[in-house]
């Protein structure tokens, strides 16, 4: 079997959010983030809202979500023939593994299937550099994660402030809780990777600013959301973080083991977190 479609990454701090904002373009990467709950977690969490088939219903697609933790030879199975009986509709498939950060893997796309080669063509952060090919036997290893998407109907913008409002109350705690982490680590005596460490906060902002775009411009599409605190609170959160990200320059990183940009930088992230607990 070959088949391959013109499917492009879209790239994104977060990659699962630029994988999915790909598979629904031309929706911005903002309302994908903001509906599905994305924007509001850990950018690198791989534990999956469970507001994202909703989010991503409200964004006009039915999802069907493969998450297994230990998955056995039948799920593994299962999960190839679904990949390409989704590429021969012409449809790509957002996976964990198939991207490259610079930290590891992450959520990317398989776009295509060669059997000579027995490789997947895969599209997401830094495979181009690393390599397009993935090959088949990649996916035996480790957790078991793919999202398909099927275009259900025409995005409709009265769904998404709903929508985005179940995933924030779903989701937001999870965040405070990952810039609580952060906080810690910065109060620690624990010393401090640069790279990763500048990835980690900038990922953050980016995120949160979305979130902020989101709800500045569709918080009041609907009358339940209308009266949600989600709008102003991302607002702030957003521009704490932002003021943040600017101590941690990526990739160069800063100097996140400095006293005074410790200090300075979990000022910041308390700010966020108090802005966010408002609304939560």
């Amino acid at each position: 079997m070959q088949a391959f479609i013109e499917t492009r990454y879209e790239y994104h701090w977060s990659p699962l959010i630029g994988c999915l904002s790909a598979l629904l373009h031309p929706i911005p990467s903002h309302v994908v983030g903001g509906v599905t709950g994305l924007s509001y977690r850990p950018p690198d969490e791989r534990s999956l809202p469970p507001s994202l088939a909703g989010g991503l219903s409200a964004l006009g697609a039915r999802a069907r979500v493969v998450d297994r933790e230990r998955p056995n030879r039948v799920d593994r199975f299962r999960a190839r023939r679904r990949l390409r009986s989704e590429l021969q509709r012409g449809r790509a498939a957002a996976v964990f593994g198939v991207g490259e950060s610079a930290f590891g893997p992450t959520w990317g796309l398989i776009v295509g299937v060669d059997d000579e080669r027995q490789a997947w063509r895969r599209d997401g952060p830094m495979t181009e550099q690393v390599s397009p090919w993935l090959a088949e036997s990649a996916l035996r290893d480790g957790r078991l994660q793919l999202i398909t998407l099927e275009r259900s109907s025409s995005p409709d913008a009265t769904q998404w402030a709903s929508a985005a409002a179940t995933a924030w109350q779903d989701s937001v705690g999870i965040g405070i809780d990952w810039m609580t982490l952060l906080i810690e680590q910065l109060d620690s005596a624990v010393e401090l990777e640069p790279q990763r460490f500048a990835y980690d906060i900038q990922a953050l902002a980016a995120n949160w600013g979305e979130a902020a775009a989101f709800w500045r411009e569709h918080g009041r599409a609907t009358s339940s959301a209308t009266s949600s605190p989600a709008a102003p609170s991302a607002q702030a959160a957003a521009i704490s973080l932002s003021r943040c990200a600017t101590l941690f320059p990526y990739p160069m990183g800063g100097q996140p083991n400095h006293p005074g940009v410790r200090n300075s930088a979990a000022g910041f992230l308390r700010e966020a977190v108090d802005s966010l607990s408002v609304g939560h």
